[in-house]
This record gives structure tokens, sequence and C-alpha cells, in this order.
């Protein structure tokens, strides 16, 4: 991974500092962490990709950093001035609309899976349909094919759809920490 696409994935700029690093992997991490998806294993296996993709990028960026700061985990001290403050908040909004982002996008694939899914249940449905009292061997095998398609096609789709579910919600809980952490910056600036 480039330096370049590690400032991408944690949706940092050139010049990035250590702390900005740390901080908007810290977020990240919160807002997209594999524990969030419970037991939905695909869910849960996606967010375990995405965080592969995080640690490596924060690795990246911090690999000049001294050896002594990484293991101390850049301690910082709590943002005492209303500038501090709107920076920290301003960078929990920007990785909250990273990780939005990126749960939209996953949620979009779903429901592109599901839509072609669904016309595959189509097709095996009107198979089944026209096969269903043929007789002899091949219409068997066809009207059998065509069930278990059918029956394996609705079963796909619905745990499609319940994921896509689950992502819309936290795309919903992700905009509101946006939000959220935006207005926090504004009030902060107004200081």
């Amino acid at each position: 991974m480039t330096r370049d696409e590690a400032l991408q994935v944690l949706g940092l700029k050139q010049g990035a500092s250590p702390d900005e690093v740390r901080l908007a992997y810290r977020e990240l991490a919160q807002m997209l962490h594999p524990d969030k998806f419970g037991d939905n294993k695909k869910l849960r296996a996606r967010a375990e990709q995405q965080m592969r993709i995080m640690n490596e990028a924060r690795d990246v960026l911090l690999k000049g950093v001294s050896a002594s700061s990484r293991r101390s985990g850049g301690a910082r001290t709590a943002a005492s001035t209303p500038a501090q403050i709107a920076f920290e908040a301003e960078a929990r909004a920007h990785a909250a609309e990273t990780a939005r982002l990126a749960v939209v996008a996953q949620a979009r694939t779903l429901r592109e899976r599901r839509n072609g899914m669904t016309g595959m249940i189509v097709v095996a449905a009107l198979a089944l349909v026209v096969t269903w009292r043929m007789s002899g061997l091949v219409g068997s095998i066809v009207s059998s094919v065509a069930l278990i398609v059918t029956v394996w096609g609705i079963f796909d789709v619905v745990t499609l759809s319940n994921q896509a579910k689950v992502l819309a919600h936290r795309a919903r809980e992700l905009q509101r920490q946006r939000d959220d952490a935006l207005d926090i910056a504004r009030r902060a600036r107004e200081l």
C-alpha cells in the first residue's frame, strides 16, 4: 500500500500528523469494528477485511514515527482550547463520513447481488413451472434443479435483504455521528 492509498483509506490529506493518523484510525476502528456486526458472519468478515486494510494504512503512515511514540500510543492531552475541540470534532466527522461511505458501498453491493439473485429466482421458477409435469429423467432432473435453485435463491434474497437493512441502519447511525461532530465543531469555532 502506498502512502497516498493509506491516506485515502483513513480519509486524511497529505501532511497529516501522526496524531491525526491515530485519531482517524481510532475513529474508523470504533465505527467499523467487526464486533459491531454480532452474529452476522458475512458483515463481520467484511468488517475484518476493512480492519486489516485500516491497520495496514495506519502502519504505512506511522512508519517514520519513533517506536517509543508508537508504544505509548501517541499519548495525547485532552482538547482544552476551542480550536483543539473543533479540530478533533472535525476529524471525528471526517472519519464518520469515510466510514459511512464504506458502509453505503457495501450496502449497494448487497442490493445489486440481491437484484441479480431475484432474476435467477424468476428464471428458475419459470423452468420449474415448465418442467414440473414433464415425465422422464430429463424432466425430473431439470425440475429438481429448478426447485433447489428457487428455494436457495429465496433464502439468499432474504439474507441479503437483512444484511442490507443492517448496513442501512449503520449508515444512518454514522451520518448522525458525523452531524453531531460537525455541530460540536461549529459550536467550538463560535467560542
